[in-house]
């Protein structure tokens, strides 16, 4: 008497074998493996997001939709102002619009010339070190 013979199921007869169609049956299909989504989630999720630093020219009102836009995409703006020295009167009221749309947006803006009129707007996960 063997050490494991204590351990076979008392139903079986030593000398009994199985047949190799019941064997097939036994055996799990083949299994197609779909992706789990906690996979696909992960590789979303750390998927580079790419920004840009994008530089506009202020000359009209039209432009101020596109700093809009590339503000809620998440982008760096850099705005020239310097042609609007000019007309002051308009100069005034783009810098308010801007300042208004930043502080909706809660960016930041910070003046980065002396001699020009150029700004540099941050979207709200940005901020500026002081």
């Amino acid at each position: 008497m063997g050490l494991f013979d204590s351990l076979k199921k008392k139903d079986e007869k030593p000398g009994r074998k199985i047949s190799a169609s019941l064997k097939k049956e036994a055996r799990p299909k083949d299994i197609d493996v779909v992706p789990i989504e906690e996979d696909v989630l992960a590789k979303e999720l750390v998927k580079p997001q790419f920004r840009y630093l994008k530089k506009i020219t202020v000359t009209s009102y039209s432009d101020l939709e596109k700093i809009s836009t590339e503000l809620q995409e998440g982008n760096i703006v850099l705005v020239d102002l310097t042609p609007l020295e000019r007309r002051p009167d308009i100069l005034e009221k783009v810098a308010e619009q801007i300042k208004g749309m930043v502080n909706a947006l809660d960016g930041q803006a910070a003046k980065i010339c002396r001699e020009e009129l150029r700004l540099i707007l941050l979207p709200s996960d940005i901020r500026i070190a002081k």
